[in-house]
């Protein structure tokens, strides 16, 4: 993991977000669990639902992994709130490095391993200063359930950052 990961500048921006944003804060993860790295969004929000529930506190909602990201992510957008998607995200830098963006910020609204777009899903583009990104640069996208170790790393470093927020919050 390179220095990025640590230096904690998408810390200060995830934090300002899930603490600016208007209530409630929808907490969103995605990915492939068949696909190493892929998986890192739904591993991330599968351990803060773990340690912190799916509603700690009034603010904000830990989503599980959605069957259909889309649809979730669809009705989210139609209602109020902030919105924070978790995933692995191609953004040419070092394995387990993590990014933090608003949708707004994106050239295409979409850098994610995927291939639909977050600008294409219904509702999203006209919330794009409510929509944000935490991505990991994945090592692998091979076949496989387990993460490298980088993106497990980065994973924890987002989860803890996230709880230290929430935290904050009571």
């Amino acid at each position: 993991m390179s220095d990025q990961a640590y230096s904690r500048d998408w810390e200060t921006k995830l934090t300002e977000a899930l603490t600016t944003l208007p209530g409630p804060v929808h907490l969103v993860g995605v990915g492939n669990s068949m696909r190493t790295d892929d998986a890192v969004g739904l591993k991330i929000v599968s351990e803060l639902r773990s340690r912190l529930g799916a509603a700690p506190g009034p603010r904000l909602r830990i989503h599980p992994a959605p069957v259909m990201p889309e649809r979730l992510l669809s009705r989210l957008a139609s209602g109020p709130g902030g919105i924070v998607v978790f995933d692995a995200v191609e953004a040419a830098k070092s394995p387990g490095d993590i990014i933090f963006c608003a949708l707004a910020d994106t050239k295409y609204g979409f850098f994610a391993t995927h291939n639909i777009p977050l600008r294409l899903i219904p509702g999203l583009a006209s919330r794009e200063n409510d929509v944000f990104m935490v991505g990991v640069q994945p090592q692998s996208l091979e076949v496989g359930e387990e993460l490298t170790d980088q993106v497990r790393a980065s994973a924890r470093l987002v989860v803890d950052a996230v709880a230290r927020t929430v935290e904050g919050f009571s």
